[in-house]
């Protein structure tokens, strides 16, 4: 009886452990939980055109950190703002290029974006924006 027990324990524990691991499937961001939603166009778009919106996400990234650094503030409003800045300047700067050069943009956006998160972080954490 005391085999069976045992080996009860022991087949269990694992599912037990694994049920802790069960992901979190809300959307709700974890912190600033009003942020300002992306525009349509980067919602519904063509698989082909997935490069044209990552280049807005890294931009819109870069900003937002680079504001962050700049002014010392990691309020929710800077952290996250509207969307329009940098889908606007997308339009005006950059709707007009190849995938090859938008690829190149967006590596810019994403180093200038990783300069600016090694700056903004400890002023996030402090903030508890992190």
């Amino acid at each position: 009886m005391m085999k069976h027990i045992l080996l009860s324990m022991t087949l269990l524990a694992p599912t037990v452990a694994a049920a802790n691991f069960v992901p979190n499937l809300d959307d709700t961001p974890r912190i600033c939980g009003d942020r300002p939603a992306k525009p349509d166009w980067m919602i519904d778009f063509n698989v082909k055109d997935a490069h044209k919106v990552n280049l807005v996400e890294e931009m819109y990234r870069a900003q937002s950190l680079g504001a962050v650094v700049e002014t010392g503030d990691c309020s929710c409003s800077t952290r996250f703002p509207s969307w329009a800045a940098a889908s606007d300047y997308y339009f005006a700067n950059y709707a007009g290029l190849g995938r090859h050069e938008i690829l190149a943009r967006t590596s810019d956006y994403r180093r200038t974006a990783n300069v600016h998160r090694r700056a903004a972080e400890p002023i996030c954490k402090a903030e508890g924006n992190w």
